[in-house]
């Protein structure tokens, strides 16, 4: 079953691809060999793989297949092994189905120290410790379990269903329960928690399952001594202020006069009915007294809402006010400075030119409008690689190399799954030698990753490689595009990563959607072969660039709106025109905050390649300058 324990040397370069050539080969033969049985012939070949990086995958193909009769120590053995790959969790999980579907406790715990982190596996573990006679942490943990707004995995029934023999949960957490159901919009479970309750907490439950479904009803005359009228009220005018605002203000009006509630209560309730009524277009709580809240709570992300709106309809005053609500450590972010000094400038206020001058030494969307406004040239303020050692220890090199021969393999996915374990385990000087290999050896995306997860944003070098730099110029070519905004816009859609695919469906370098590449097939006339050729970094680019030109051609030049239009589509970014504002207005308060910050990052990232390829760069051009949004 288990093998020798993965080693590297203490201190070692990761060797070029070709000189394990031999060993790939044999790999690949033992892979197929082992599809038909781990016999005689296949142990020969896996003993002449003993320092093959990969060597693990193999026996881990062999693991998988002996679940049935492997013990709790041969588990940790192998765990230990595969020590600094994603192949151990991957184990794990697969040995504590195994034995949680077998009901071999013993053998499930014996693997484990700690509960596991999957809500599946956290059933089978107390469901472990009830087998094995703890049935005290095993009720705890079903407490904790059974606590959520949503069904928990059908793992925990068994467990739950003892819990419930031996009593249960008792009307706090029932109601705790129902609680965080309201809260996830779960009406359903709050009517099911029912079953398990008191007389009268039924009562309770009843009332809070009305509310649920006709929040207005909080707006009646409801006197009630009943301990959880309270949290039933509450949760009433959270859910109202989503609804109507304004309503939810005049409830909460009434109902402070009229009950007693916890402060901790009201100032939620006021929290919700502001934040709520900022965005609503139509009946919202009124404006002083929102603003009332604001000033009072200080709650950052409710302050950063109001600054927003109020940005955007140039109240400058106003804008000076609220900077002052923010916490000393987001006021002072280069956001804030440059609408400090923009605010300042609008209203004649001194001191906007020295925030100016101290902002346009940033290397940032707002840096770089300060440098603008001020005539400066923009600052990249980049950290040149130092000669890092380029050798790596332990799991780390074992890790790299391991990523490398993934790549080999055009095993690209599971390639950068590896990486990113590697990363995370390594420390800020590992991370950084490994992010000079990639750049070295061609992984674009690899060495983007190394900078991200160590935190290094001067690496420069790191974080804006020129990958596909060909392809994006022969399609900037092909529609008169700057190739420079085509390859910030591909570093901020996918990272660089031609394998990319978001949770919506987006694919690729360029994170086209399925029916947007049809359509732009079928504009130009080209043929469309299905979602895998948006993996293709040729197709995408081309596609993508097409794309993103129809919709600079679209909006006249602009490539603000046409960004915007990339990210969101066009029918929102017409909804969002208004004619009114200026562009570093319009970009600060777009509804999304994924859009703004995309924005901001595709025009920044042109800046930034732009220079670092001696080219000269602007931000913005004139006319986007000039031009009301």
């Amino acid at each position: 079953m288990a093998t020798g324990a993965i080693q590297a040397s203490v201190s070692a370069p990761l060797p070029a691809a070709e000189q394990w050539s031999s060993e790939r080969a044999l790999y690949q033969s033992a892979k197929s060999e082992l599809a038909t049985g781990a016999g005689q012939r296949y142990s020969e070949m896996r003993a002449q793989l003993a320092h093959y990086p990969l060597r693990i995958d193999l026996d881990l193909a062999v693991n998988l297949g002996q679940l049935h009769q492997m013990k709790a120590s041969e588990a940790r053995e192998f765990l230990n092994q595969a020590r600094g790959t994603p192949l151990a969790s991957r184990f794990l999980v697969a040995y504590l189905r195994h034995k949680a579907q077998d009901g071999r406790w013993k053998s499930f715990l014996g693997a484990i120290d700690t509960p596991p982190e999957m809500p599946e596996l956290q059933c089978y573990y107390y469901r472990a410790l009830l087998a094995t006679g703890k049935t005290e942490p095993a009720f705890k943990g079903a407490s904790k379990l059974w606590n959520v707004g949503y069904s928990q995995d059908s793992a925990c029934d068994p467990l739950f269903s003892a819990w419930m023999a031996q009593g249960g949960p008792d009307d706090d957490l029932i109601w705790s329960r129902a609680l965080n159901a309201f809260d996830a919009k779960n009406g359903y479970l709050i009517r099911y928690v029912k079953r398990f309750a008191s007389n009268e907490l039924q009562l309770d439950l009843d009332e809070l399952a009305v509310v649920y479904q006709r929040p207005s009803r909080v707006e009646g005359d409801h006197h009630s001594h009943r301990p959880r009228h309270g949290d039933i009220l509450m949760a009433g005018v959270a859910r109202l202020a989503q609804l109507n605002p304004q309503r939810a203000y005049h409830a909460l009006l009434a109902l402070t006069e009229d009950h007693s509630l916890s402060d901790a209560q009201v100032e939620s309730a006021k929290s919700d009915i502001a934040r709520h009524s900022l965005f609503a277009k139509r009946s919202p709580a009124p404006e002083a007294w929102v603003t009332q809240q604001v000033a009072a709570l200080r709650r950052d992300k409710l302050t950063v809402i109001w600054l927003r709106n109020a940005i955007a309809e140039s109240e400058w005053q106003a804008v000076q006010q609220g900077l002052q609500w923010l916490s000393d450590g987001l006021r002072s972010q280069d956001r804030w400075t440059y609408w400090d000094a923009r605010s300042r400038e609008a209203l004649f206020v001194e001191g906007s030119g020295a925030l100016f001058g101290k902002l346009a030494s940033q290397r940032s969307f707002h840096g770089f409008l300060a440098a603008e406004r001020i005539a400066q040239p923009y600052q990249l303020n980049e950290m040149k690689p130092s000669v890092e050692s380029a050798e790596l220890s332990g799991s780390i090199w074992l890790g790299a190399a391991r990523a490398q021969e993934l790549l080999a393999l055009g095993l690209r996915e599971e390639a950068k799954e590896q990486w990113q374990h590697t990363l995370n385990q390594a420390n800020f000087s590992g991370q950084m030698t490994l992010g000079m290999i990639a750049l070295q050896r061609g992984w674009s995306d690899f060495g983007v990753d190394a900078a991200i997860t160590g935190g290094n944003w001067d690496r420069l070098d790191l974080r804006f490689p020129y990958a596909f730099w060909k392809e994006f110029q022969s399609a900037a070519k092909d529609t008169e595009q700057d190739p420079f905004a085509l390859i910030a816009l591909a570093r901020r859609e996918s990272g660089l990563n031609p394998l990319a695919r978001s949770k919506v469906g987006a694919r690729g370098l360029m994170q086209l959607m399925p029916a947007t590449a049809r359509s732009v097939a079928k504009e130009n006339g080209v043929s469309y072969r299905g979602v895998r050729t948006l993996y293709d970094p040729q197709v995408s680019i081309a596609f993508g660039t097409s794309y993103y030109a129809g919709l600079v051609e679209r909006y006249d030049g602009n490539r603000v709106k046409a960004l915007a239009a990339y990210n969101a589509g066009p029918s929102r970014v017409s909804r969002w025109l208004s004619d009114s504002q200026s562009v570093d207005q319009w970009v600060d308060s777009l509804p999304f905050a994924e859009t703004r910050e995309y924005v901001q990052a595709v025009l920044t990232y042109r800046v930034i390649y732009r220079l670092r390829a001696g080219e000269p760069a602007m931000l913005l051009t004139q006319g986007e300058r000039d031009e009301l949004y």
